[in-house]
């Protein structure tokens, strides 16, 4: 559609009066007019107001990323079309969000005066008529020039957009040119336009088959019953187990999926390809995870001693017991705290939680118990309610419990048999309901036998203790916790396989904590570059490690058995040529001789 000059006076006419002249305004200018007004548009402002914060549109990006490079792609030959006219490219994903910006310097620092950005959302209920909003809901190749927008800050600007459409006929997205020049031949632009968003349709279209093709060959649904999908949740196949009885699934969206008795995980795992997700696993749960309704927000992992430990806080998280949590520091206690009291009858109550080692001991009493306004110098005027009051019908967690101080145990005792609480510098009694969770880095039952910890406070707190088993007593869930990592950072890397056989084998004295700092960490350093197996082995040797007494022979045993792999593997590969050996492991045949020798490999 290209809109016919709209006068300012038939703008100023619907604005002040709501008047329509039908005969001068087309039907898609009025329906959007009478949309702006609906939705309470400022017809005098249309500047953006509201832009993704950094976290947001960065996921944006990774999630539209395909359709940001075909476009990137199509560029030059709309630009051979357009050559001589000054404007601004715009791409918005399906929501009408700038997903991508770039044109002739002087345009875009007058987009920039009206927020026309990378980030923001332009669509008709936040910035009034706009081809960009238009062609989102119509789906249709639109123009807007001047009083055709409902707000004044873009009635300088000529705009043309088109749809980008899918294999299933779905807006993925928008192509949008606009300037502040008039352009000498409307229909001209607008064709260009379209065009360019059909090219972009078509090598979408293109991709998605390859991708299809890619996930047919490479992925292996041996290992458990699982579905695999495409991107846009089109499932495209079945592992082996589930054929025949479910082959008739191909083709069918995940939603119609979910209909049938199949029960899903409610965990997609992303499937990379060319570091873009392409498409995703989704395993098909057991008779025992589909009969459960715990609520845990960590990773379950594999192993029977965790297993064990989550059958715990299963069993405990619907009373009203004490609950003490002991493991090392980086276990995960707090994720054991939340998921008792999201499993307990409080649920809909706070949990607050408090580290009683991070507050100084003469903050703490004020800290949990809260004060009165003026009970001491500097103190807020409005007084504060301690974590106790904030807790109340709810979860208290405090967390390193070991660290407080007799007569602060004393205090917290008080408080905990009578269930009531006074404020520091004030007189009245109030009731509180709460329930309990501590947690500890050390066994606080050595505590008592020191003399460090009142008996009485210990038996209170200490009625049904967890104990977390450090992660390399449990190895067999850093491979779930590495592929949960995967999936939060929508980052898998081609080399991963040998990522986790190497991080399964790391000690990881820092617990969960330090197996996540050291992915983060591998992410930065190894997102455009492919790592040494030397290079992961060293991400999983912290300063706390390495002053390990037993952590270097550790690491020569680790990379005495990663080079035996190697040469092992070159020398298959070559059929025992040692010379084709040596150059595929860039070293010497003197050098590969004698690691021969040393490995015992002749």
């Amino acid at each position: 559609m290209i809109s016919a000059g709209v006068s300012k006076q038939t703008w100023k006419s619907f604005v002040q009066e709501g008047s329509i002249d039908e005969r001068i305004l087309s039907n898609e200018i009025i329906q959007s007019w009478q949309f702006c007004r609906q939705h309470k548009v400022n017809p005098f402002d249309g500047v953006a107001a509201k832009i993704l914060d950094k976290e947001d549109f960065e996921n944006k990006i990774r999630e539209n990323q395909l359709l940001i490079n075909l476009t990137k792609q199509t560029l030059p030959q709309l630009q051979k079309f357009l050559k001589g006219w000054r404007y601004v490219t715009i791409l918005t994903d399906s929501d009408g969000c700038i997903l991508y910006r770039t044109g002739e310097n002087s345009i875009v620092k007058a987009a920039e005066h009206i927020s026309f950005k990378e980030g923001v959302t332009w669509i008709e209920e936040e910035v009034g008529t706009n081809a960009i909003g238009l062609v989102k809901r119509l789906k249709k190749p639109i123009n807007i020039n001047g009083y055709g927008h409902y707000a004044r800050a873009s009635q300088s600007w000529n705009c043309f957009a088109a749809p980008i459409i899918d294999q299933n006929q779905e807006l993925i997205g928008v192509l949008n040119i606009s300037s502040m020049y008039p352009p000498s031949n409307v229909h001209y632009i607008l064709s260009s336009v379209q065009l360019a968003a059909e090219s972009i349709s078509l090598a979408w279209k293109k991709k998605v088959q390859e991708d299809i093709e890619w996930l047919l060959r490479n992925e292996d649904n041996t290992e458990s019953p699982s579905i695999v999908c495409t991107r846009d949740k089109t499932i495209c196949s079945v592992s082996h187990q589930l054929i025949p009885n479910y082959q008739r699934l191909i083709g069918l969206s995940l939603a119609e999926v979910e209909k049938e008795d199949l029960k899903l995980s409610k965990t997609l795992i992303p499937i990379i390809n060319d570091n873009r997700i392409i498409g995703y696993r989704i395993p098909i749960m057991n008779e025992k995870e589909q009969t459960t309704t715990f609520i845990f927000s960590g990773v379950k992992g594999i192993s029977k001693k965790y297993h064990h430990v989550l059958g715990e806080v299963e069993k405990v998280a619907p009373t009203e017991a004490p609950v003490h949590i002991l493991g090392e520091t980086g276990t995960g206690k707090e994720l054991l705290a939340e998921a008792i009291h999201h499993n307990s009858h409080r649920s809909a109550g706070p949990f607050i939680k408090l580290n009683c080692a991070a507050i100084p001991e003469q903050l703490l009493e004020s800290e949990l118990f809260g004060y009165e306004p003026g009970a001491f110098t500097g103190a807020n005027k409005k007084g504060y309610k301690g974590k106790f009051e904030q807790a109340d019908g709810g979860t208290l967690f405090l967390d390193e419990i070991g660290d407080i101080s007799p007569s602060m145990q004393k205090a917290l005792l008080r408080v905990l048999q009578q269930k009531e609480l006074t404020h520091i510098g004030g007189r009245d009694v109030r009731k509180v309901n709460v329930r309990l969770i501590t947690a500890a880095n050390i066994d606080i039952r050595d505590l008592v036998k020191q003399g460090k910890m009142r008996e009485d406070f210990f038996y209170r707190i200490y009625v049904y203790p967890v104990t977390i088993p450090p992660l390399r007593e449990r190895k067999e869930d850093i491979k779930s916790l590495i592929e949960a990592f995967f999936q939060k950072e929508h980052w898998l890397p081609r080399w991963r396989k040998r990522l986790i056989g190497i991080f399964t084998k790391g000690q990881w004295h820092g617990n969960v904590r330090e197996l996540q700092n050291s992915l983060e960490r591998c992410k930065i350093m190894y997102e455009y570059k492919v790592p040494t197996d030397d290079e992961l082995f060293e991400l999983t040797l912290t300063l706390e490690a390495k002053s390990l007494n037993n952590t270097y022979t550790e690491a020569n045993n680790f990379r005495a058995e990663l080079e035996t792999k190697q040469i092992k593997e070159a020398l298959i590969k070559y059929n025992g040529h040692v010379s084709n050996a040596a150059k595929e492991l860039n070293i010497s045949r003197a050098t590969l001789y004698r690691k021969m020798k040393k490995y015992d490999l002749h």
